[in-house]
């Protein structure tokens, strides 16, 4: 090759060597640019994720507090419907017969029984019994909105 194109030979290849250096500076720039890209993102979908995260959770915990309001009311109810059941059965009152012959024995020892005088001893009972129930059916009530034993 000679001496002129030796010089060439070198002076190209320093001149190569200069663009791959530069092209592999690029390319690390390129690519901590692209990294701190990706990074940035990053945070921002996670943050995004725990906000909906936290209003999913807000949503689970609303429902869970509506469905223990519901079932407290329930048992209020119950109470309540029971009372009123009570009530109502303090009294017999024999019916017509349903065929069976169960209900006109049982007027007849009603009607017997009536000698004992238990009417008054029976609505004293019942009303004891359901003052102890709604006293339990409050304190498991008001024991839900505290925290509860």
């Amino acid at each position: 090759m000679g001496i002129i194109g030796d010089a060439f030979f070198k002076l190209f290849g320093v001149i190569w060597d200069v663009i791959v250096w530069i092209g592999s500076l690029i390319k690390l720039l390129f690519q901590g640019l692209v990294d701190i890209l990706i990074a940035f993102f990053q945070v921002i979908y996670q943050l995004i994720e725990g906000v909906l995260y936290l209003i999913y959770m807000i949503g689970v915990l609303a429902v869970k507090f509506f469905l223990v309001l519901f079932e407290a009311l329930k048992v209020l109810w119950s109470l309540i419907v029971g009372f009123a059941r009570s009530l109502g059965s303090i009294a017999y009152t024999p019916r017509s017969g349903a065929g069976h012959g169960y209900s006109s024995m049982l007027g007849e020892l009603f009607e017997y029984a009536s000698i004992f005088q238990l009417n008054s001893f029976a609505v004293i009972l019942s009303f004891g019994i359901w003052f102890g129930t709604a006293v339990a059916a409050i304190k498991l009530i008001s024991s839900i909105r505290v925290g509860g034993d």
